[in-house]
């Protein structure tokens, strides 16, 4: 191969860490025709250059060492929560140790196994398996990545999938439960869509979707999941959010569409949605399944357009509210929201009340309560 050739095709790179400079010495006489070996002498050495080198694709590695050994070496590979350094090929320079060495090894992450005897003949064609091995390895995990995408995503819009909102929302509902907090549905429909797939076509309509859901997830939180259910639906799951919260929310999304600059043959489409609520705790439901059914039941309910249709408050169903969230909240003004949580958070101060009627002397109590909650 021609000097230029190399430039452009430059060879496999390959660590060789060993504290013997004899022993790094033959590996790179019999690898250095087909790989370019580069070479450390202790195991905190060769850590530092795996970090610094990402086109490394072999670790040839001793195990006595100074500084860090072989084991110490390889553990910090396999745990360093790199897939890069997960999936490189690491051969170890086994030497005369044991079966029970060789487990460790093997249970460390190690994917081969040299002796310092090896002829080159065959270390050459251990190291070409490991680097083909590798780079399966490596295609398997692009696939499983782009297989997972595939699924989470919806391929009209961008957004979320159906799949992805409903472990989505399972995960909320399950936080939610363990934290006595409450999980949040807002189901948006776009109305007339059938007559205005039927004026765009198919091609236009989903254009006008991806646009949609590009505007209506601008106007959310970042805790926020807006997912494409299909069709002129989509779905926001809103974690920890109060019924008067959401109406703002379902508000602002509602606005958003009715005010989306939408064209066709120099004319302009006037397009509205409905957003139905459904909140886990004031429609008493404990599952995702449930939550999304009542909060299709309440869209489909009544016929209209450019609506807001939010769940009847049911005052003996509110969430719990800690007391470091009932502080945030008055801090921004939510007084309204803290006060009917207010009894609770009162009552949830007795001990601490009885502490300062001790140690003060006060008489402090919270006996007008007793009625309220």
């Amino acid at each position: 191969m021609s000097l230029v050739d190399s430039e452009h095709f430059p060879l496999p790179r390959i660590l060789v860490v060993d504290d013997s400079r004899i022993v790094r010495a033959t590996i790179k006489k019999h690898l250095g025709i087909a790989y370019d070996v580069i070479e450390e002498a202790d195991g905190e050495a060769g850590w530092q250059r795996l970090l610094d080198d990402e086109s490394i694709q072999v670790l040839i590695s001793d195990l006595t060492m100074p500084e860090l050994d072989g084991l110490g070496l390889l553990a910090r590979v396999r745990s360093a929560g790199d897939g890069r350094l997960y999936l490189l090929p690491v051969i170890i320079i086994s030497g005369e140790e044991d079966d029970a060495t060789k487990q460790k090894c093997v249970e460390c992450g190690a994917t081969d196994f040299i002796t310092k005897s090896t002829d080159k003949t065959e270390m050459l064609a251990r190291v070409a398996a490991n680097i083909q091995l590798a780079a399966v390895q490596q295609e398997l995990v692009i696939a499983r990545t782009e297989k997972a995408q595939e699924i989470a995503r919806d391929s009209t819009t961008g957004v979320s999938s159906s799949n992805l909102l409903m472990l989505q929302m399972e995960q909320s509902m399950a936080y939610a439960l363990r934290h006595n907090s409450e999980v949040t549905l807002l189901l948006l429909e776009i109305d007339h869509y059938q007559p205005l797939k039927q004026k765009l076509g198919e091609r236009l309509a989903s254009q006008m979707l991806s646009l949609l859901a590009k505007l209506l997830a601008a106007k959310l939180r970042r805790e926020d999941t807006l997912a494409h259910v299909g069709g002129p639906q989509f779905a926001i799951v809103a974690p920890g959010t109060s019924l008067s919260e959401v109406r703002v929310m379902a508000d602002r999304l509602r606005q958003g569409v009715a005010a989306a600059r939408i064209n066709y043959r120099d004319e302009r489409l006037t397009v509205t949605a409905s957003v139905a609520v459904a909140n886990s705790w004031h429609d008493d439901t404990h599952s995702a399944p449930a939550l999304f059914n009542k909060a299709t039941t309440r869209l489909y309910g009544s016929i209209g357009s450019d609506r807001i249709l939010m769940p009847d408050e049911n005052v003996n169903r509110l969430p719990v509210l800690s007391l470091a969230d009932a502080l945030l909240m008055l801090h921004k003004g939510q007084q309204a929201e803290v006060a009917p949580h207010l009894p609770a958070l009162l009552t949830s101060l007795q001990p601490l009340l009885d502490l300062a009627n001790a140690e003060y002397g006060v008489d402090w109590s919270l006996g007008f309560l007793s009625d309220k909650v």
